[in-house]
């Protein structure tokens, strides 16, 4: 190969010396080949890389085409099977007078566990984002949307873009947010300025309510807004869809309402008493006895049934008079005050009605049931205070 052993143990240079005295000290492996390749050097980070000793390594071929001005990756294999990445440079050199190449190792296997480890840590956190049923977008200091979740794809695919052009990654979510607070105004203004604040660091967290109808139903979501914790300045947006909690809160309150206006019906059937005249005696007024619900279950699971038919009746029928559905309501108010029902029984026998007609419709629908509901138990209660006062049910 033209040197021999000899050649190779001539006394370096005070150059090489220096050189030495680097390489010895450095991170990475470095080696220095003759023009054939030969080893000439080799320092401790090169012994550990390629798991050989330094005698053991000189004067033989280093095995690898020498390639100038490129990076490359290479695999070197471990005594015990496995690979070890690393990063290979080389450049020429003149070594004890004669050329050469300096070879220098990079490993790589920290590196690649790092990356690693961030692709798993995006990984994970992408994979929690997609489990969300909210609509996440993070979004820059721009309002250039730079990343959102599938819940946020879907609702985009359902509401007019598909291809997420509006409100996609890329997109200015500042220019387009007037699409997702339902092109309200006041709303719009108010989100552009709460996202500003949460920029500026003057808020932590900025939420807010608005309605946004879909062409079948009534909706309302809820935006949130916090600041995105990393080097770079941003936000993270989520919109969640509150329509069910906003029915369920206006059930509530409908149901409030009712029971006041029952429980007012009722203070007027206890004033009542035995009103005598034309010797007929009224039914007595009721007093603390048990529910219905406790006494007469069968019966009050009927009443429930009977209720619910005119509720469907009164649904059906919404804005027509329906009198033999009066004559049915009637006839129901008697048979409760046959048993002595009270207010209680009534908002049970309502709500349970109500609960069971309401499971599984949209939400208009949901709307007319509490509306006639309330209209059916007050008319019920009506006709059961006429009858505890008069005996008839007119």
């Amino acid at each position: 190969m033209g040197h021999t052993s000899n050649e190779l143990l001539t006394p370096p240079s005070e150059a090489d010396t220096r050189l030495q005295t680097v390489a010895n000290t450095s991170a990475d492996g470095m080696l220095v080949v003759d023009g054939d390749g030969r080893v000439c050097f080799a320092n401790p980070a090169a012994e550990s890389l390629l798991s050989r000793e330094s005698h053991d390594l000189i004067g033989q071929i280093f095995g690898l085409p020498i390639m100038f001005g490129e990076v490359a990756e290479i695999n070197l294999i471990q005594p015990s099977g496995n690979l070890l990445s690393a990063e290979m440079r080389m450049s020429p050199l003149i070594w004890k007078e004669a050329p050469g190449y300096l070879i220098v190792l990079r490993d790589l296997t920290e590196r690649r566990r790092i990356q690693e480890a961030l692709r798993d840590a995006e990984g994970f956190s992408r994979a929690i984002l997609n489990s969300l049923s909210q609509h996440i977008a993070v979004v820059d200091e721009r309002g250039i949307i730079l990343l959102v979740n599938d819940a946020w794809r879907k609702f985009a695919a359902e509401n007019g873009d598909p291809n997420l052009f509006a409100i996609g990654v890329g997109a200015n979510y500042f220019d387009t947010c007037a699409i997702t607070v339902g092109g309200d105004a006041q709303n719009t203004a108010a989100l552009l300025e709460g996202m500003q604040r949460v920029l500026r660091g003057d808020l932590s967290l900025f939420e807010l309510e608005y309605p946004w109808d879909s062409p079948t139903e009534e909706r309302w979501f809820q935006v949130r807004v916090v600041p995105l914790h990393d080097a770079r300045r941003g936000m993270v947006i989520s919109h969640t869809n509150i329509t069910e909690q906003r029915r369920q809160a206006r059930a509530a309150t409908e149901a409030e309402a009712l029971r006041e206006q029952l429980q007012a019906r009722e203070r007027e059937l206890r004033a009542l008493g035995v009103i005598s005249g034309g010797g007929q005696v009224r039914p007595p007024v009721p007093h603390h006895e048990a529910s219905l619900h406790a006494s007469r279950p069968t019966l009050f699971y009927e009443y429930i049934e009977r209720y619910g038919h005119l509720l469907n009746a009164a649904v059906q029928e919404r804005g027509f008079g329906v009198p033999d559905k009066d004559a049915e309501a009637r006839e129901l108010a008697m048979h409760l005050g046959d048993l002595r029902a009270t207010a209680r029984d009534v908002i049970e026998i309502h709500l349970a009605a109500l609960r069971n007609r309401s499971l599984g419709i949209p939400p208009a629908r949901q709307q007319a049931y509490l509306e006639e509901g309330r209209m059916l138990a007050l008319q019920i209660m009506g006709y059961l205070v006429a009858y505890y006062r008069d005996g008839v049910v007119s």
